[in-house]
Parts: structure tokens; sequence; C-alpha cells
């Protein structure tokens, strides 16, 4: 098969599954390289018509008159190059025939295809766009004089095919898909009888044709195919592989939120122990400070906010906390008209027993 138009809306490969076989066999027997050619001859919405004997009319075909035309299409109808004046056949010669057709939603418009066999001597005429000539039984809106609401399709007489530049299609769309000549069955040019095509024959015909695979094969048979196979188990393991390494750093990501987790779980119970053990700090460098009742008092009630920061000095915390909580109990008494005489010395731990830390270091009230 071989590509001979540029593909619009159908793959080439297409218009043979439409022709019937018996019929494609028949022209095969007659034409070495039959020439068929895919047209739109009617399509959902507005198209302008010539009526014999009354002029041009705007006519609004709707998608049922779009497939009682496929519908009434009959193979052989006759394919004309262009109108002539009447539509009629006399001294008209045919340039082929219809040998299929279709009905498909093309651009979302219910659209009427006719397969053409192009006759031999006339292949090389550049023909792109197609007409109707059929009897047409219209419906015209009362409120509107000229232009037709509603058509009924009668028989379709003929179809008339002509080039873009020189004519206009009655409808827009009415164009050429696409269009494929077949190869002859027993022989090819160059080739002696019973020859077989070579590989890269086949390619090159399959590639110009624009052939698509699944054309070619079933789905079942292409699955059979052993490189196919190893080709997707392959693609197969890398997406596998891939869907693994995501999951893992998923999983890795919840792993760290569950280290951070437990971290911060064995942090706050070293915290709540050292707060547990700070207790007895508390007690023993009170006697040590010789810190009077009121002060060792307002250090309690201050106790339950103390955080260590480094469990692991302990002694220190609890010291630079006890030094805090004294410098606020001045400030308190102070606010307050209490007098204080504490001794500098007392701050930081003073051991007992040291001249300079065993002053008079409680307040006396006034």
């Amino acid at each position: 098969m071989k590509i001979l138009a540029k593909l619009q809306h159908m793959a080439a490969s297409e218009i043979l599954n439409i022709i019937p076989s018996n019929l494609y066999e028949e022209i095969k027997q007659k034409d070495d390289h039959p020439l068929f050619q895919a047209y739109v001859i009617g399509q959902e919405g507005e198209a302008n018509a010539n009526f014999v004997g009354i002029g041009q009319k705007v006519m609004t075909w709707f998608s049922s008159a779009i497939k009682k035309l496929w519908k009434n299409l009959q193979f052989g109808t006759k394919i004309f190059h262009s109108h002539n004046l009447d539509s009629s056949h006399e001294g008209r010669e045919s340039i082929g025939e219809v040998v299929g057709k279709a009905v498909k939603t093309i651009k979302d418009k219910v659209s009427a295809i006719a397969i053409a066999y192009i006759y031999p001597e006339y292949r090389k005429l550049p023909l792109n766009i197609a007409s109707i000539e059929a009897d047409i039984v219209v419906n015209s809106d009362p409120n509107v004089h000229d232009d037709i609401r509603d058509v009924d399709v009668g028989d379709i007489t003929g179809i008339a095919l002509s080039n873009s530049e020189m004519e206009r299609p009655g409808f827009a769309g009415a164009t050429l898909l696409s269009q494929i000549q077949a190869f002859a069955n027993k022989k090819d040019e160059g080739k002696k009888e019973g020859e077989k095509m070579t590989l890269k024959e086949i390619k090159d015909v399959i590639a110009e044709s624009r052939i698509q695979v699944d054309e070619l094969f079933s789905m079942e048979e292409i699955g059979k195919n052993k490189a196919i196979q190893e080709h997707f188990q392959v693609t197969g393991n890398i997406k596998r592989y891939e869907r693994l390494e995501k999951k893992f750093e998923q999983k890795e990501k919840e792993w760290a939120d569950k280290e951070a987790e437990f971290k911060n779980k064995i942090k706050e119970m070293g915290i709540d122990g050292a707060k547990i053990k700070a207790n007895d700090l508390f007690s023993k460098k009170a006697k040590d400070r010789k810190l009077d009742d009121k002060q060792v008092k307002f250090i309690t009630v201050k106790q339950p906010n103390f955080t260590p920061e480094d469990v692991e000095n302990l002694d220190k915390e609890v010291d630079k906390f006890m030094d805090d909580m004294l410098d606020e109990y001045k400030a308190n008494a102070e606010i307050f008209g209490e007098k204080t005489d504490e001794n500098i010395k007392e701050k930081g731990g003073a051991e007992p027993g040291d001249e300079e830390g065993e002053g008079d270091a409680s307040y006396i009230p006034d």
C-alpha cells in the first residue's frame, strides 16, 4: 500500500477495512494498482446547495439526515469530475465509483464518508473535494424565505469530485480525508512472479503508509512477541524499582520522623528524671547557702518552672536557677518594702564555714 496524499482525518489503511473484501478482490483482478480515496460527502451543519431550476439555497443538515445520506449511498454509484448544469448523467463520463461507505464523527460533527475507486486513466486528477448529486426533500421554515431548516435524503444519483482551487463544496468539510494505492496481489513492478518483498521493502511500505502496529496485529499477537515481552519485563522492573525507591524514601522519612520523636521522648524523660534528682540538690544547696525560710519557700514555689537545659551538668543548672530565683526574691522584697541583708557570696553555692559566706544571709522585715 502506498500513501498518495497527506493524512488528514483517517488512517489510510482504514480505507481497506471499509471496502467489502469481495468487491476489493474483484477490482484487483482488473487493476493491479487500484487507487482508493476517502471523502466526506456530507456533514452535520449548514450547507450551500444548488437546486436545479431554482438556484443557491442554504440548508441545515441534522445528524439524522447525514445518517440517511450514508444509508442511501449505494455501491457502484458513479463518480464524476465536477458537476454539470442539471446533474444528469447524459454526456458525462464516469471517473470512478463508490466502493465503500461509513459514518463517523469528525471534529464533533456526524459525517458521511464515501470510498471512491478512481479508474486508472483518471488517477492523476488533482481531486480533493466532494459534492453529492441527490434527490432532496426539503422542509422550509415558514418564517424564513430563503433558508431550509430540515432535509430528507432520497436517492444519491452521483458524486462529483473536484479541486478546491477551482470550486467550493456545499459542505465546508467535504474534503479528501485520505487515499491509498494498493499493490497487486500477485506481482509488483521490478519483481518476478512469486518473489517475496524484502523486509526493508515491507518496512518502507508500512512507514510510508503510516500503518500502526495494532492495525497489522491483534494485541494478543503483539503480546506473544518475545522481544516485546522482554522489553516490557525490563520496563516493568524499572517501574517496580522506581516504585520501591519512592516507597523507601517515604519509609525513610517516616523513620526519620519516628527517630526524632523517640529522641524528643528520651530527652523529655531525661529532663523529667533530672527534675526529680534536682529536688535533693535544691534541699542540700538551700542548707549549704544557709537560706532562711522565706527564701527557701520562694524557691520551692518556683521550682516547678525549673527545666534543665543540660542534664549532664545538673549541679550547675540548679545553682544557676537558685541564683536567678534569689535575685527575683530580692527584687520582690524591695518592691514590697522588706529589708534583705543578702550576702553576695551566698550565690554560686558558697560552702558552709567560709568566712565570707557566714554573714547573716536572712532578711529582717521592717
